[in-house]
């Protein structure tokens, strides 16, 4: 299992802890060995033997994909082509991220629809994505059917494959808390940004340590991690979406 280094130095865990889900681009795009170029049309013969996986959260940020495949040796290529979804939100997860950040989830939200991304990833590049998703067993790796996802400039697919939680969302005053970053209409609820988010989870974990120092405790103390997990799991909301096949888990 090959997992990007967390930075060691208390700022800049601080800054990946508090930036989650990173600078994300509006208009699609080819992340070609670390750099950002316009993206090909969907004919062209990169998107080839590819399979289009949902990305909810970090993983629409060139940041993100450029720590997960650092490791991949030129020339290394993944199309990120930009979507919406109908009838979805991405909402806070029910678990902390070892880097410290509370992660995104998909959630059925009727009558809402979420700007996203689907990265075209081959047959290594999928195998390293489940290895950063579906190994810590937080989310399985499935195929979700009987959605509308309209890509830029593309066709409408009925189905794609993604990342879900199956322990659902954080509840907050008995609704889900939507990530502020990930751009939605018609949301129902409220949205909070990554550090309020973490402020939230402080004071429900009663912590007494001030906000920063919490943060990075949840970086090196994976028994925290887990307590703080457990705290949010005890009342989340179910994710309820009966055309989920689940394919791969951890």
């Amino acid at each position: 299992m090959t997992l990007w280094p967390v930075p060691n130095g208390a700022a800049e865990r601080l800054a990946l802890a508090k930036g989650y889900p990173f600078f994300i681009p509006e208009e699609s795009y080819l992340l070609a060995d670390g750099a950002v170029r316009p993206l090909p049309a969907l004919d062209d013969p990169v998107f080839a033997g590819r399979t289009p996986v949902l990305a909810v959260g970090s993983n629409q940020s060139p940041d993100q994909l450029r720590r997960k495949f650092a490791h991949f040796p030129p020339p290394a290529r993944i199309p990120v082509t930009r979507a919406w979804l109908a009838d979805f939100d991405v909402v806070y997860a029910t678990h902390i991220t070892r880097y410290g950040s509370i992660p995104g989830n998909l959630f059925p939200t009727p009558g809402a629809r979420v700007r996203l991304s689907v990265t075209w990833l081959d047959a290594e590049q999928l195998a390293a994505m489940h290895a950063t998703e579906i190994a810590g067993e937080h989310y399985v790796f499935g195929r979700l059917g009987a959605v509308e996802l309209a890509i830029d400039n593309g066709p409408m697919l009925r189905q794609v494959h993604g990342y879900v939680s199956l322990q659902g969302c954080l509840r907050e005053d008995d609704a889900p808390v939507g990530l502020a970053a990930i751009r939605a209409e018609g949301r129902p609820y409220p949205g909070l940004p990554q550090e309020a988010m973490l402020e939230l989870l402080r004071r429900r974990c009663a912590s007494p340590l001030a906000l920063d120092d919490f943060i990075l405790a949840l970086v090196t103390d994976p028994d925290l991690r887990d307590a703080c997990t457990q705290r949010l799991r005890a009342d989340g909301l179910p994710f309820a979406w009966t055309h989920l096949d689940v394919v791969e888990t951890g």
